[in-house]
């Protein structure tokens, strides 16, 4: 009996350092991402890119940059987005890792009709998540990013979900 409960204590042990190995030491994101913008009745189509540091297997820092535009008729609408924060995974399982996070930042937009030009300057918050795939140690798919985006221009706060997807590269492991 003492060897099975031995046996079991090593096969524990070996597990443990695969397990740490499912944690890589960068994330790099890039994709499509779009902001349905109710108030303006129209849709922003542009791209997210994001830089995810693991600082152990459920924490990370997360900086994030996305840049949506629109043109209907004459009127050019451009929307960039610069946040960071913390970033928790749930890594336990080798094919898909959720996560969540909460970043802060600033936002750019500007909208011009014609020669008529306005551009701003705001903060900008981003709180979400979303769900990466893994098809290799290397590389993920991120099926979906939900993000609810709060963006404060002047007077006006608005917030709108900011949905995005693309592939995640990964880099080294801890």
């Amino acid at each position: 009996m003492s060897k099975l409960i031995q046996s079991l204590i090593l096969l524990l042990m070996i597990c443990i350092p695969a397990m740490a190995q499912n944690t890589p030491k960068a994330e790099v994101f890039g994709g499509y991402s779009f902001v349905p913008d109710v108030a303006a009745d129209q849709i922003l189509h542009g791209w997210n890119a994001s830089l995810n540091g693991s600082i152990n297997d459920w924490l990370g820092i997360k900086g994030d940059l996305s840049g949506h535009y629109a043109r209907r008729g004459g009127l050019k609408v451009n929307l960039h987005i610069l946040s960071v924060g913390p970033q928790l995974s749930y890594r336990r399982n080798d094919k898909v890792v959720p996560f969540v996070h909460v970043l802060l930042g600033g936002g750019w937009a500007s909208a011009g009709f014609g020669n008529l030009n306005f551009s701003n300057a705001a903060f900008a918050m981003n709180i979400g998540g979303g769900l990466d795939w893994i098809i290799h140690k290397r590389c993920a798919i991120r099926a979906i990013q939900l993000d609810l985006l709060v963006t404060h221009f002047g007077l006006d706060t608005s917030t709108d979900p900011r949905i995005s997807a693309g592939v995640v590269f990964r880099f080294g492991s801890k």
